[in-house]
């Protein structure tokens, strides 16, 4: 097992076009497909870009999502990334996705 430490990456994820119905279909595998990268601390934030803020009880227009990733290397995100449904059924662009090196300055915790 390697003692490297873990870096963190801000991940900007953008939707591709005409992704909204998948994006709602699978959404609640998404979720479910997270909850064990959260637990062991590889994904520390995440969650949707949108258009703008629905109205209540509106359907959001989503435009990707953003993650917090905490990793050896970006090649270790990417795998990460890949192996998320949203990649695997078309909703997030990943040509267009950018997975930079952040430091984090503060956090709040929810």
């Amino acid at each position: 097992m390697s003692t490297a430490p873990k870096k963190e990456f801000l991940c900007i994820l953008p939707d591709k076009p005409g992704a909204q119905a998948k994006r709602l279909e699978v959404r609640p595998l998404h979720l479910e497909g997270v909850k064990p990268l959260v637990a062991g601390g590889s994904i520390v934030a995440g969650g949707a870009m949108l258009n703008a803020h629905p109205a209540e009880g509106e359907t959001p227009s989503f435009k990707g999502s953003m993650m917090l990733a905490q990793a050896e290397n970006e090649e270790e995100v990417r795998k990460i990334l890949e192996n998320d449904i949203y990649v695997r059924s078309g909703v997030w662009d990943m040509e267009k996705a950018q997975i930079i090196p952040f430091k984090s300055a503060v956090r709040q915790q929810l």
